[in-house]
């Protein structure tokens, strides 16, 4: 039992260890924290592989927890104390080379910027569709949502994420 145990999370971590970080490093934006978000993840399905009842992929079910588990660091103490601590460093003149960081990946960076500025809902849907390459069907299960509510979200997340671009002075989807 342990042995299969053990070979199930050594699959789990092999094949979708590398999309969990990148998925996780879309919420908290640093790299670290990323790496520690999706081993609490792997550690809690061992812990809960026995209640995993197979409705959903193993893929479905490890985005959803590693979402919750952003989530949660993402309104903690923690990671509340290290955003004032950032904000202050850069306001004291700590930042590396400030014009040089504002140009870098300048189309890159507002679309990060438009889809950080959106809701859960609709941040949630367009990670996971665009950048973990959900389907639909797998979105709606990670999510616990009807499959039209994720197509309804989706289509209005490029809707807001397109109209923040173009305030910003670019077309959503331009080499401009």
């Amino acid at each position: 039992m342990k042995e299969q145990k053990d070979a199930r999370l050594a699959e789990a971590m092999t094949v979708y260890g590398d999309y969990l970080v990148r998925l996780c490093y879309t919420y908290v934006q640093d790299w670290a924290v990323a790496e520690d978000v999706v081993q609490d993840t792997f550690v809690k399905y061992y812990e809960k592989m026995e209640q995993f009842r197979e409705e959903s992929s193993v893929k479905t079910y490890l985005y959803r927890i590693a979402i919750n588990h952003c989530h949660s660091y993402l309104t903690s103490w923690r990671y509340k104390k290290l955003q004032v601590i950032d904000s202050w460093s850069k306001l004291m003149g700590n930042s590396i080379d400030p014009a040089s960081e504002l140009i870098a990946n300048e189309e890159d960076a507002l679309l990060v910027a438009a889809i950080e500025k959106l809701s859960t809902k609709y941040k949630d849907v367009i990670l996971l569709f665009h950048f973990a390459n959900f389907s639909l069907k797998e979105v709606s299960q990670a999510l616990y949502i009807p499959e039209n509510t994720v197509k309804t979200r989706l289509r209005r997340a490029r809707q807001m994420v397109g109209l923040t671009l173009e305030e910003g002075g670019f077309e959503y989807g331009s080499n401009s």
